[in-house]
């Protein structure tokens, strides 16, 4: 692992104080996928390794990661798989004996009691009507991380009701859903549908765990298809995973913006304006938080979830992964350019607060006027007491994250992607496509309330809706930077923006890790040759 150096000595104490500042500021968990269910206690360890404190309550990430970002890949650090576990819940959402998982982002929340109409993105209504009926009596499972919810068995009834399809959830936990994977196949008895999310990948598929899309005979150029997604998750010219614009199974980055706290500080324009008009950007989020931040005061502009949110927004990650494969982008100059840009954003402008370990929490109190976050957090769920629209009293609303002026822009996001275990085939294969063509469509949520009443539902519509339609970044070097166990999530973010590095080492740390990460994709095309 590697260290930021520092020339002073300090008492434990602030010792103590200045690694939680650092660790908590760092932020590269993941957040991908459906919302959770229940969010299990975490506890903060400080250490002298680059892991990372929670920034969510405690509680776990909506993916199931812990915020620690440590490798959820259910391997120890040597790599190897260490259960096969599980349990299966039918139609009739029966749960079985999984430890209480959770949900990723934005999918199929319990509907809001309101009935306002919502603007929402369109699908294909008709899909259940085009499902081949000699695919009737066929029986498939689906693989989810998740607490089976009524949302869930509701659609399994009208998928078979439809189909004569019958689908079963079977559950695993997060950081056992790929030995659990494995395990399944080995016994011959693997399920027809599994995720690929960001920080997993390229595991599944250098294990072997999946099988490349075209199998399935499907054509995959309709428009409706996330093919930015979909290439980030491919390797080496095959395609492992399948997205469809509008689903809310990936959490996309956002910015939330707290309308009385920029009147009461003189923003003439507000993000939403802003954004409409085309001027939504670094620099003008820069002059907002500049306005919004009085230091004395513990005012301030902005606060993010992830520091990662600049470098995602410029289109960069350390690690690139394409059709063609995986790209070592560490020596990139706009990879560079946007961690200066957080940098400065932290130590030169001021205007990010350093010392807590709760950011979602200084933008409900009205102590921020900005909060970068996941999209997750826009759902109004009432169960679910950590999210915007349960904890903001005064007028607020969103916007996509910004990209740079003059940049086209770019959608950052935890990617998630679904595919067919290894030994799928046949009618099974055929069926799970429809179910998953069905299951991910837009057209599904059209009777679900996700986001508030009004016009603020409709603009969390437009926003998710917009995003899916730009270039898209997706933060897929975890995998690569934490292959073999030697590192987790946070490691190289540490020698970027932490208290005890100066601008002038942000180029030198980075290229510090070239050889090490390019090391990482050597072992991992290799294990896939």
């Amino acid at each position: 692992m590697k260290h930021a150096k520092t020339s002073r000595i300090f008492s434990l104490l602030a010792l103590v104080l200045a690694v939680t500042m650092l660790l908590t500021l760092v932020g590269c968990g993941n957040d991908s996928g459906k919302k959770d269910d229940k969010k299990p206690d975490t506890k903060t360890t400080v250490s002298t390794k680059a892991s990372e404190t929670e920034d969510t309550e405690g509680t776990k990430e909506p993916d199931g990661t812990d915020a620690t970002g440590s490798d959820a890949t259910g391997t120890d650090a040597s790599g190897s798989e260490t259960d096969a576990s599980g349990s299966e819940t039918d139609a009739s959402g029966t749960e079985g004996s999984a430890t209480e998982g959770t949900k990723p982002t934005g999918t199929k929340p319990t509907p809001s009691k309101s009935s306002a109409s919502q603007t929402r993105p369109t699908g294909d209504e008709n899909i259940l009507e085009k499902v081949p009926s000699n695919l009737s009596g066929t029986k498939i499972k689906m693989l989810i991380w998740w607490n089976v919810a009524t949302d869930d068995t509701n659609e399994a009834a009208e998928f078979k009701k439809a189909t004569g399809i019958s689908v079963a959830y079977e559950t695993a936990t997060m950081d056992k859903y790929q030995s659990n994977l494995s395990g399944k196949i080995m016994a011959g008895n693997p399920p027809a549908l599994a995720a690929i999310i960001n920080e997993w990948y390229p595991q599944p598929i250098t294990r072997g765990l999946m099988q490349p899309i075209k199998n399935t005979g499907w054509d995959y150029t309709d428009p409706i298809y996330a093919t930015a997604m979909m290439d980030q998750f491919s390797y080496k010219g095959e395609h492992y995973g399948i997205a469809l614009k509008g689903s809310n199974m990936t959490t996309f980055e956002v910015m939330f913006f707290n309308k009385k706290v920029l009147k009461a500080n003189g923003v003439s324009k507000d993000p939403y304006q802003l954004w409409k008009a085309g001027q939504w950007n670094w620099e003008t989020c820069l002059d907002i938080a500049k306005k919004c931040t009085n230091a004395k005061k513990d005012k301030y502009g902005l606060t993010l979830i992830y520091q990662n949110y600049w470098m995602l927004s410029k289109g960069q990650d350390f690690v690139l992964s394409d059709k063609n494969g995986l790209k070592n982008n560490i020596k990139s100059a706009d990879l560079l350019e946007a961690w200066y840009h957080a940098w400065d954003m932290i130590h030169t402008h001021k205007v990010i607060p350093t010392m807590f370990s709760q950011q979602q929490q200084l933008f409900f109190n009205g102590s921020v006027a900005m909060l970068g976050g996941g999209s997750y957090f826009m759902q109004a769920e009432a169960s679910h007491s950590n999210y915007v629209p349960q904890n903001v009293t005064d007028d607020w609303d969103v916007v996509p994250f910004p990209s740079p002026k003059g940049q086209a822009a770019v959608a950052g996001c935890k990617g998630t992607v679904w595919g067919f275990p290894t030994k799928v085939k046949g009618n099974q294969l055929q069926a799970a496509m429809w179910f998953l063509r069905y299951f991910l469509d837009d057209a599904t949520y059209s009777a679900r309330d996700f986001y508030p009443d009004d016009k603020l539902g409709t603009h969390c519509w437009e926003v998710m809706g917009w995003m899916w339609n730009q270039k898209i970044q997706s933060y897929n070097s975890v995998g690569v930077i934490t292959y073999g166990g030697k590192h987790n999530a946070a490691s190289v973010q540490y020698d970027l923006i932490d208290a005890a590095t100066t601008k002038s080492q942000l180029k030198s740390n980075l290229d510090g890790w070239y050889a090490e990460i390019q090391a990482n994709i050597e072992a991992i095309n290799t294990e896939m040759d």
